[in-house]
């Protein structure tokens, strides 16, 4: 049976905020101190991204967290798919959405559907909680265009569209998003140290914490 998934926005000077939101997750694994087995790939598999986020882990109980091999030279999907299988928890880590769901191969992506059916934990922060959702944007251009946008899927685990701790910024990536997904559309922003949570049919737990946007009359609106 499916369980909650956990989509967290961290940010400067929320580690122990994190530290408990992460302890939530843990606890709803079933398992006192989880084994964790953690996706990189939108950081590149970087063990310095590892090593930042390993002391929140051990502060939220885990006994474990082991790297699955996904990204760059070390890349290893059997290697992977066994860590991921034997983890209590699979984490999504931070860095960039594209980047992290293109080191995700389609055979990953069936075995991680499937460990969800079958009632693995997932949690994501920031690029990894955005991974865990519908959809995100893509630019042709590096400047980021309005124009040259287009949409691609993400792992859609949470039935909406999530952004993190863009709200100084005005949270102009999700809106782009949601705008792109055309009329109707309702995506969400997750403040800096603030948390969503999707139940076990994706729907997100109310929570008035977080930003709504809604794609109205062809626009991206907050509110």
């Amino acid at each position: 049976m499916r369980k909650n998934v956990y989509l967290l926005a961290g940010g400067p000077g929320n580690g122990g905020s994190t530290a408990a939101q992460l302890r939530a997750a843990f606890e709803n694994s079933g398992e006192p101190h989880p084994a964790v087995g953690y996706i990189g790939t939108a950081s590149g598999d970087s063990r310095r991204f590892l090593g930042w986020f390993e002391p929140a882990f051990r502060r939220a109980g885990a006994a474990s967290v082991t790297l699955a091999p996904l990204a760059g030279r070390g890349a290893d999907e059997r290697e992977a798919a066994r860590i991921l299988r034997a983890s209590d928890v699979i984490f999504l880590s931070g860095g960039e959405v594209e980047d992290g769901m293109r080191a995700l191969s389609a055979s990953v992506r069936v075995l991680l559907r499937e460990l969800l059916e079958d009632g693995k934990q997932f949690a994501g922060l920031s690029a990894g909680s955005i991974m865990l959702g519908r959809a995100w944007p893509h630019w042709d251009d590096e400047d980021n265009r309005p124009e040259d946008a287009s949409l691609f899927d993400c792992l859609g685990f949470a039935d909406a569209i999530f952004d993190t701790h863009a709200e100084s910024e005005g949270w102009p990536e999700l809106r782009k998003a949601v705008a792109l997904a055309g009329e109707g559309t309702v995506g969400w922003g997750i403040p800096s140290g603030e948390m969503a949570v999707a139940d076990a049919d994706g729907r997100l737990v109310p929570n008035d914490r977080l930003v709504r946007c809604v794609c109205a009359g062809g626009r991206a609106v907050l509110g």
